[in-house]
């Protein structure tokens, strides 16, 4: 492209799974859409995502946005054309016993209209006690009909759906900067290939989002942290074992038949440097997650590990995401600060950011 070439109603920078949920659904309501991404479509942050579909969170709010994209992937081709596989694994919620409480009234709430039930412990033992390594605490959530897709199947779905709606996508194209008119106003962005003229530009870069912020001289709260999580393979083959959370011990993950092994995720509370770079996995925070599973898997002891995936998250304060308008640039619309959870909120947050734009 020469400088300037291209004109578009929104630039979208960023082909994960957010970016691409949102270059679709700004592309089926009619918009002209541009996805710019640096690399290729769905290798960054999200290449490495469990993707895992569920409902309940401890926040009313976030539990509405992910019931949003629990039901827009249960039927993701009817959305989209593109097929994606639901992996019904089911969703398992042990919540620590402060908070058994709080999560059995927002079971109440979200049981009304989900599949989102509430089980005593005696109940989460008669279900899963062949998997646990002790007690099931004070109950458990349970969503029989969540589970997990494969993010590059949906990643690449939506590129191909926002394609056949209109939208362009250039790949291998950096964003150095904002274009600004004399008044300051965001008139779209300069990257490697020339300038991109929009009326508005939408941030989804993940943990590279602080960076940008930063560097464009925009204030803002984000930063990048690590994200770990351990495959292990049980010395015997397991059944029935589900997604799940577990706040006592502070883990999460899923099962992953192509090895038959488990995921098992454990926090690393560790902010990175602005840029992120690659990261590569840490051998004491893969101990951390291995002794923290123990305590709840019966499986775990004994385990295989079989490696596992580390990279970089954007980090928000107060867990609701930065789904928004920047502050102090309207036409600047943020998609990020998931806190590592940005998967089932793709959706919700692609509709949030077409009504930010106007075309709601």
């Amino acid at each position: 492209m020469t400088d300037p070439v291209h004109r578009t109603d929104v630039a979208v920078v960023g082909a994960g799974v957010v970016g691409t949920a949102v270059f679709h659904e700004l592309a089926s309501r009619g918009a002209r859409v541009t996805l710019v991404e640096r690399d290729r479509a769905g290798l960054g942050t999200t290449a490495w995502s469990g993707a895992i579909v569920r409902c309940h969170h401890d926040d009313p709010v976030l539990s509405d946005r992910a019931a949003a994209g629990w039901r827009y992937f249960r039927d993701f081709a009817e959305h989209t054309g593109e097929p994606a596989a639901f992996h019904t694994s089911g969703f398992l919620y042990l919540p620590a016993p402060d908070r058994a409480a709080g999560a059995r009234a927002e079971v109440a709430r979200l049981g009304a209209q989900l599949p989102v039930t509430w089980l005593e412990a005696e109940e989460v033992t008669k279900h899963f006690g062949h998997l646990l390594a002790g007690p099931a605490g004070r109950g458990a959530v349970w969503e029989p009909e969540s589970g997990w897709l494969d993010p590059a199947e949906v990643t690449h779905g939506f590129l191909r759906a926002g394609r056949r709606r209109g939208g362009t996508v250039l790949e291998g194209v950096a964003v150095h900067s904002l274009m600004r008119a004399g008044d300051g106003r965001i008139t779209g962005v300069r990257t490697s290939a020339g300038a991109i003229r929009a009326d508005r530009v939408v941030l989804a870069t993940g943990a590279a989002t602080a960076h940008l912020l930063t560097s464009w001289g925009l204030a803002h709260d984000l930063w990048a942290q690590a994200v770990q999580v351990e495959l292990f393979q049980p010395e015997v083959p397991v059944s029935g074992q589900p997604a799940y959370t577990d706040d006592e011990f502070d883990i999460n993950g899923r099962p992953d038949p192509d090895s038959g092994g488990v995921y098992v995720g454990h926090p690393t509370y560790h902010r990175l440097p602005s840029p992120p770079g690659r990261e590569q996995m840490d051998a004491a925070q893969s101990r951390l997650a291995a002794a923290a599973g123990a305590r709840r898997w019966a499986w775990l002891p004994g385990s295989r590990h079989l490696g596992g995936l580390r990279a970089a998250e954007c980090w928000a304060p107060g867990g609701r995401t930065r789904v928004t308008a920047h502050p102090d640039a309207p036409a600047l619309l943020l998609a990020t600060g998931f806190n590592g959870g940005g998967f089932k909120m793709a959706p919700w947050a692609a509709a949030e950011i077409a009504r930010l734009a106007g075309l709601a």
